[in-house]
């Protein structure tokens, strides 16, 4: 009887468990995209350069404000290319472009031009650095959530409640 009982404390403290785990999941998406992501989505909904350079400059004015400076999206293989600082550099020279093109005559060629670059790089070219800004941001507040770290970590307690489960049914058909 106490290896019933303690199946079941088992088996409701893991499910509390994964519970904490979802919610926490779903709150990290929450906070990074209302502190961080929500301003490059507005920018990408613009369709004037001056509403797209405010929500730029709001995006790199958090991301420099998240003292994530000198973190790589990375543990091991520290890279410019995984470096927040070397990303936010990117960031900026887009918002710098955004600058010089409020400043173009609207029927110029050079701001047609200008348009479809800036328009190129918010629609699939930017996603890495966005990536990268992302995963710095998780690493530094969600360590256990962040990359190959998280998965290990879901895997971890999918394993153990697939164990005490596999235990429970076993204790239930050798007792009854």
């Amino acid at each position: 009887m106490k290896s019933l009982i303690f199946g079941w404390v088992s088996l409701v403290i893991a499910l509390i468990w994964l519970t904490i785990n979802i919610i926490s999941e779903i709150r990290r998406d929450y906070l990074y995209t209302n502190e961080f992501s929500s301003y490059w989505e507005l920018a990408d909904k613009s369709s004037t350069i001056e509403e797209k350079a405010r929500y730029i400059n709001l995006f790199v004015e958090a991301l420099e404000k998240s003292g994530l400076q000198g973190e790589y999206n990375a543990i091991i293989y520290k890279t410019p290319t995984v470096s927040f600082d070397k990303n936010l550099l990117a960031l900026k020279s887009l918002q710098q472009r955004l600058e010089e093109i409020k400043t173009m005559d609207i029927r110029s060629f050079e701001y047609q031009t200008a348009i479809q670059q800036i328009t190129g790089q918010e629609q699939g070219e930017a996603q890495e650095m966005l990536d990268v800004l992302h995963g710095c941001w998780v690493k530094n507040n969600y360590f256990f959530y962040w990359d190959w770290v998280g998965a290990i970590n879901w895997c971890l307690w999918v394993c153990l409640l697939i164990a005490m489960m596999s235990a429970f049914v076993y204790y239930i058909e050798n007792e009854y």
